[in-house]
């Protein structure tokens, strides 16, 4: 006898198992669950054939279950499967014609909208886990569980980042087993790449505590071309010449405890990319020495700001609980050189009283620079200077760089942030700079000031 299960994997997902070996056997006594957002069914140790959501590849739909792919639907020459997950289709053009058959489309604002398309005459093994289509939801049959697997990703030839948000990864947990996602690589011909927008949902997260591009990720805040360059957290391996693409790796450990999406959007439009994620699982995550509980999460907050001379920012906020500052960079647009002098103050608890601790004595200083970023551009494997254009007062001057605090880690408690100054002063009477709020000498003449920031933080 077949016994039936009753599982629930995410909001309105349908899924249905076929036991091949079984098909004629189905009038066996079964329990029946209506849930929420659809019905879930499932055979013990048999694969399961599942829709995908529109616009996602079975692989994503499959690592969702915790499943593999496996190219080969079997459909019997009928739209059986599509009515026991519940679609009820027109099925007037069921030839199969293409690696993104069978499937429905979902998309009203396709001419096939509420067909079932190609459950006819599919070919064997012969349709692609990683196929997409804007407009349809794929029909996926998904086998050998890999929950387990000591480490899990994909890769993504000749893709596409279209306007509409999609998943182009997914992998699900087994219960008591802990995952990290250590690396993201991603290339893009030169006339789509610097709008493509990487977002990682961790643990059923509706909104992602991780979206990034690719350029910001590695502080290239000015689409700076420069390449090779780079440290074991990040870098560029392409670039220089805008005939062709750049690519972008970035090595940061993202801990997860049941389930991680990674999804690709181009805002702008659609354009081609490659990419590749990778992740391990029970890995332990190390910073500095400082131990990271399984639990954490590494949440990157970002900011864009317009500032006053003599303004201040925070660039990260916690409200409460532990964690670990691990990198920031930003970049600075402005008509003076001076918001250089600007110093750099942490808060732990977030309630601390200014000036809490201070930081660094200048943007430069942070940096581990000097002088302004007097000898330019550099890559460090702790902090970085990615680009530098000093002008005269009134002309613009730009500038972006980068710092990790593994070598120097910088935890907190009861909640934390992290403050900047466009520009600071001296004490009155030319005393020392960064502990003058006001009342003291200015140094030199700030202007406004716009500011971008990435901050990436470990929070437990």
């Amino acid at each position: 006898t077949s016994h039936l299960v009753q599982r629930k994997w995410r909001t309105d997902y349908r899924l249905w198992s076929l036991s091949t070996s079984r098909q004629n056997a189905m009038t066996n006594v079964f329990r029946c669950y209506l849930l929420i957002a659809g019905v879930v069914w499932s055979i013990k140790a048999a694969d399961i054939y599942t829709l995908s959501e529109q616009g996602e590849s079975c692989a994503t739909a499959c690592g969702l279950q915790g499943r593999m792919c496996t190219a080969d639907v079997q459909t019997n020459n009928t739209d059986a499967i599509f009515e026991q997950l519940g679609i009820r289709c027109r099925t007037d053009q069921p030839v199969w014609t293409g690696v993104d058959q069978p499937c429905y489309v979902s998309d009203q604002s396709d001419e096939n909208y509420g067909r079932c398309l190609g459950f006819t005459n599919v070919p064997s093994n012969n349709q692609s886990c990683q196929a997409t289509h804007w407009s349809v939801q794929r029909l996926c049959r998904c086998g050998q569980p890999i929950s387990n697997s000591p480490f899990f990703g994909t890769g993504y030839s000749a893709g596409h980042a279209t306007i509409n948000e999609t998943t182009r990864f997914a992998h699900t947990l087994a219960d008591g087993t802990t995952g990290v996602m250590t690396h993201f690589w991603i290339t893009a011909p030169p006339d789509g790449g610097a709008d493509v927008v990487i977002r990682y949902y961790v643990d059923n997260e509706t909104t992602p505590s991780i979206e990034f591009t690719p350029f910001q990720a590695v502080s290239m805040f000015f689409n700076d071309s420069h390449a090779p360059w780079g440290n074991k957290w990040f870098g560029m391996g392409a670039g220089n010449d805008t005939k062709d693409g750049k690519s972008f790796s970035i090595n940061f450990q993202i801990p997860f405890t049941k389930n991680i999406r990674v999804t690709l959007q181009n805002p702008k439009e659609t354009s081609r990319v490659f990419f590749i994620v990778r992740g391990v699982a029970n890995k332990t995550i190390n910073i500095g020495g400082v131990h990271v509980p399984p639990h954490a999460k590494l949440v990157l907050q970002k900011n864009i700001t317009m500032l006053q001379p003599l303004e201040y920012v925070d660039f990260a906020s916690v409200a409460q609980g532990d964690g670990l500052l691990f990198m920031t960079s930003w970049s600075v647009k402005s008509e003076s050189w001076n918001f250089v002098e600007g110093c750099l103050h942490a808060y732990t608890p977030r309630s601390q009283a200014w000036p809490g601790t201070l930081l660094s004595t200048g943007m430069e200083d942070y940096f581990d620079s000097g002088w302004g970023f007097n000898a330019g551009v550099f890559y460090l494997p702790n902090a970085g200077c990615t680009h530098r254009v000093k002008s005269q007062l009134g002309n613009l001057s730009t500038v972006s760089a980068y710092r990790f605090h593994e070598q120097d880690p910088v935890t907190f408690y009861d909640g934390f942030r992290l403050q900047w100054r466009n520009g600071d002063m001296r004490a009155p009477g030319g005393g020392t700079k960064c502990f003058t709020i006001s009342g003291g000498e200015t140094v030199g003449h700030p202007a406004l000031a716009e500011v971008h920031s990435y901050v990436w933080l470990y929070v437990w």
